[in-house]
């Protein structure tokens, strides 16, 4: 079975507003990063650019340098003073060493010229950075010396008189980076910095694309604006952080802390079990929300401690109607129950002598006949007078029903016991009861049962045993008083047997014999059916069980669970055959030790494909939530969020507290049918408790069903009420779905 516990877990201020500073922080400083990103991104383009634009530059210098060293040779070769130097070298060394670089024919970046004959040998002596030989042939060259790079021009010179034919070659001796710079002014890039890439006296063709290295000259402006341009998104980082840490702080100086108390407050308030005698909740808050929040609540908390004081009247009003009988005034079978199971924890596992008395009226249904109801309750009366002053200080005496009483005894002998027994006797015997008209005498009978307490079956056993004999006390020649033995219970003519005992485990093991009547829950303001409760039967050799002998044998063997999984695989059964109508729903009751066993989400988790047709909802009476209320109500809690509701039954016959009420996870009060009857049948001052009481838990926000209304006039004193649901055999009577 899967319930939804949520999916969301709450945390505290601090982890949102460190969780709120982190999304800040990533969230500028992915936009910082995106800017500086993007500013990186145009330095680098505005570098590629000027790195093209320098390129470009530098092609266009290599281009114009050609054309130059081409006219400078032309000009050469074409000087008169040239071709009369390959016509008659005799001063050849004097005109290339002082005129051909200072006649102003070859620029200054010419640091050298030679002319060689038609054979290609030199006129004179040749300088050792010359070429010894050249031809037509002998390409232009490139070298580096020196660390400088210069470019060897070949041009041959045309003789004037032969047309075509060559009277010699002029090789100039170029240095490079001036000879660039004289052709081009360059604003891209470093004039400084340009370079052939060659090594010291290597020697290339004249093809210099590629072989040119240079730097590109810095944009200073636009590398300042980058710079400022990163600055500033590092302070801009800066700021919102500690902008963030600054709002950080004065959140958790105003809403952090405040709400803090607020919240250590309310748990103070949710935690205290013992009344609300917390102070009020001082020191103003600088919020005004917040000012208002701790005004409101210590206002409420005000209103709790006067409601908490009512209802702790109320309570105590509510524990004695729950274990008084209204008629005697003596303690009834529901606190009889209670003190039973607290004297079976106490005495189990100890040898510790424990003994029930059970009292019975002899002929008290012919009383009843004869001298009518009102007689025979003031017998009952008088009878539950004479025995408790005849029982010892301190013991308890308690009404069962009709005419039957019951005491137990811890730790005393049984000699002692049948002491009190006889004085019991006596005392009946010696009451006038003809002052209540009673014409006939009164006697009773007592029935007695002892064990010495190691095992809790031995103690479970003292109630029937007490039964049985009380029945041998009624047979003539007994004394009004039989001690229970083993002889009676085999006796043939014992009035019980163990048929309901068989048959109420037969019907756990196969669940053949099971039977599901339903019996209709109204809408009181529709007088409409809005769900039907499952009560179960059992048929046995023809003969129906009812619960009054059922629950007796289960509660008695501790096998409370194992009956309501019987009875839920009953149920579900007539919902799968569709005996249920459609739109309606059902009520199951579960008791307390069904409530807390393991396998409860697992047996309920089969109605949850019924949820959306039919609405389910899980009774559970008072007294089963009291020893394991943590661990039922977090089982109902889960329960309630797969989409069951539920209801707790029998309100007002147990012993639990309106604070249990409060605390206790419900939807559903069912008000107990003797609440109900004293509306009709009790005195004033218990119909005004119990109407306050419906007031009350209607306005706190429950449905409220009236239980047991069997007339016109009970329905009209619920809607009265304010009970928003009924029932009872008026409404309807328990019967099975076709």
């Amino acid at each position: 079975m899967r319930f939804l516990l949520g999916t969301f877990l709450p945390l505290s201020f601090k982890t949102y507003g460190i969780a709120f500073i982190v999304m800040v922080t990533l969230f500028f400083g992915l936009a910082s990063w995106f800017t500086l990103n993007k500013i990186h991104s145009t330095q680098i383009e505005i570098e590629r650019n000027s790195q093209r634009a320098a390129s470009a530059e530098v092609a266009q210098a290599l281009l114009q340098l050609t054309k130059e060293l081409e006219q400078v040779a032309h000009a050469l070769t074409a000087w008169d003073e040239t071709r009369q130097q390959l016509s008659d070298p005799a001063y050849y060394d004097y005109w290339r060493i002082n005129r051909a670089l200072q006649g102003g024919v070859v620029p200054d970046f010419v640091k050298s010229v030679a002319l060689y004959n038609r054979q290609g040998h030199p006129l004179g002596t040749v300088s050792p950075d010359m070429p010894a030989m050249v031809d037509e042939l002998s390409p232009t060259r490139v070298t580096k010396q020196g660390g400088r790079d210069f470019i060897y021009l070949t041009q041959p010179v045309q003789d004037m008189e032969v047309r075509g034919q060559i009277s010699g070659y002029a090789v100039l001796k170029i240095d490079f980076q001036p000879a660039l710079l004289s052709v081009q002014r360059f604003r891209y890039v470093d004039s400084a910095s340009i370079v052939l890439s060659l090594r010291e006296g290597e020697t290339i063709q004249s093809d210099l694309d590629g072989r040119v290295l240079f730097n590109v000259i810095p944009n200073e402006e636009i590398s300042a604006l980058l710079k400022f341009m990163t600055r500033y998104q590092y302070q801009i980082m800066f700021i919102v952080l500690l902008l963030s840490w600054v709002f950080y702080a004065a959140l958790a100086v105003l809403l952090s802390k405040p709400l803090l108390r607020l919240s250590k407050h309310i748990d103070t308030l949710r935690d205290g079990r013992d009344g609300l005698v917390l102070d009020s909740l001082d020191g103003r808050f600088l919020v005004k929300e917040l000012e208002k929040v701790r005004i409101s609540l210590n206002d409420y908390q005000r209103e709790l401690e006067s409601m908490h004081t009512s209802l702790d009247q109320k309570n105590t009003e509510l524990w004695t109607m729950a274990h008084r009988d209204p008629l005697t005034g003596i303690f009834n079978r529901r606190c009889f129950d209670e003190d039973w199971r607290m004297l079976l924890s106490v005495a189990s596992g100890h040898r510790v002598a424990v003994s029930v008395m059970l009292f019975d009226c002899d002929h008290f249904k012919a009383i009843n006949d004869t001298y009518g109801h009102q007689a025979g309750d003031q017998v009952l009366k008088s009878i539950a007078q004479v025995l408790q002053l005849t029982l010892r200080s301190g013991d308890r005496l308690y009404r069962l029903g009709g005419d039957e009483f019951v005491t137990m005894f811890l730790d005393a002998d049984i000699r002692r016991v049948e002491e009190v027994a006889k004085r019991c006797v006596e005392a009946v015997d010696q009451y006038d009861f003809s002052l209540l008209g009673i014409k006939e005498p009164i006697r009773i009978s007592i029935g007695l049962a002892y064990a010495e307490g190691v095992h809790t079956e031995n103690l479970m056993s003292l109630q029937k045993q007490a039964d049985v004999a009380m029945y041998f006390a009624k047979r003539p020649g007994h004394g009004k008083i039989a001690l229970y033995s083993e002889d009676m219970a085999i006796d043939g003519n014992a009035l019980l047997s163990n048929q309901v005992t068989n048959a109420v485990f037969e019907a756990m093991s196969s669940g053949s014999c099971l039977e599901m009547y339903y019996q209709p829950v109204v809408n009181l303001d529709t007088r409409e059916i809005e769900y039907y409760e499952a009560l179960v039967r059992i048929r046995h050799d023809q003969e129906l069980i009812m619960p009054a002998e059922i629950f007796p044998v289960v509660e008695g063997r501790r096998l409370e669970a194992e009956m309501d999984f019987a009875i839920m695989g009953k149920v579900l059964e007539d919902l799968r055959n569709g005996r249920i109508p459609l739109g309606s729903g059902l009520s199951v009751n579960i008791s307390g030790p069904a409530i807390v066993h393991p396998r409860i989400g697992e047996r309920l988790a089969e109605f949850e494909p019924f949820l959306k047709d039919y609405k389910l909802v899980l009774e559970i009476t008072e007294t089963a939530l009291i020893t394991q209320l943590q661990q039922a109500s977090a089982n109902l809690n889960l329960l309630r969020a797969a989409g069951f509701k539920v209801a707790l039954d029998d309100f007002g016959s147990g012993y639990s507290s309106l604070g249990y009420l409060a605390n206790m996870p419900v939807d559903i009060v069912k008000f107990d049918i003797t609440l109900i009857h004293s509306l009709e049948h009790g005195d004033e001052r218990q119909g005004s408790i119990v109407a306050s009481l419906a007031t009350m838990i209607r306005k706190a926000g429950y449905f409220i069903v009236a239980e047991g209304l069997e007339n016109q006039r009970m329905l009209r004193n619920a809607g009265r009420l304010g009970f928003s649901h009924g029932q009872g055999h008026f409404l309807g009577r328990p019967s099975r779905l076709a």
